[in-house]
């Protein structure tokens, strides 16, 4: 084994935002002869190229980054191509949000506010490429975004089934317009504008416009 590669087993990347966190991590790794590393990237891109260019042992990942880094979870999976292991640090009590971290290949997600000893000795292990997260637990999760998707889907479907301006009525009446102004300004007969509404509401199976606006508003159409 190479001195490069012997270094890159001890790196442990640390993305995220609670300096606290960050610094006791940082402190406690160096102790137990590893070597952390802050990241210091800007924005995405710059993370993914340090990452890519020379990839880390372990990247401890948030999933709730703010700013320009965002979402953690679009972050696992190109860590994880480009060779690295990637353990989820995070205060997140939704459950979907830490599924799909697990669906995009990061090993484990542990909730950081549980004693940093523990947390630490969770850390280690995922460092050491050991198992972190309870099989069980971890096939529960996943099973769960896998039926949220699902019903998500069926859910959206009928919208899908809108031609381009058939959204377009929608969208108008979710914003509160009416018939009458959709087609003036539209230049089209109110006459078509109404047959596109009707469409709507069939395909949606409701009985009013308000119904219609209401099911995209619930589903999270809009």
């Amino acid at each position: 084994m190479t001195s490069s590669d012997r270094l890159r087993r001890r790196r442990v990347l640390i993305v995220d935002d609670q300096r606290l966190l960050v610094d006791s991590l940082s402190l406690a790794l160096r102790l137990e002869g590893l070597e952390p590393v802050v990241s210091s990237a800007a924005d995405v891109s710059g993370l993914l190229e340090n990452v890519r260019a020379d990839p880390p042992a372990l990247v401890l990942l948030d999933l709730d980054l703010g700013g320009v880094l965002g979402d953690g979870t679009d972050l696992v999976a190109p860590f994880v191509a480009a060779g690295t292991r990637v353990l989820v640090l995070t205060g997140t009590t939704d459950e979907l949000w830490k599924a799909a971290a697990l669906d995009q290949g990061a090993c484990a997600a542990i909730d950081k506010g549980i004693p940093f000893d523990d947390l630490l000795g969770l850390v280690l292990s995922a460092a050491r490429g050991e198992t972190v997260m309870d099989p069980d637990e971890r096939r529960r999760l996943i099973h769960r975004l896998q039926s949220h998707r699902l019903a998500r889907e069926r859910d959206l479907a009928p919208f899908e089934s809108l031609t381009p301006r058939e959204q377009q009525v929608l969208r108008a009446l979710s914003r509160g317009h009416t018939v009458t102004h959709i087609a003036r300004t539209w230049v089209v007969s109110e006459s078509t504008v109404r047959s596109q509404v009707h469409a709507v509401l069939r395909k949606l199976d409701v009985r009013s416009q308000l119904e219609a606006v209401a099911a995209a508003t619930r589903v999270g159409w809009l």
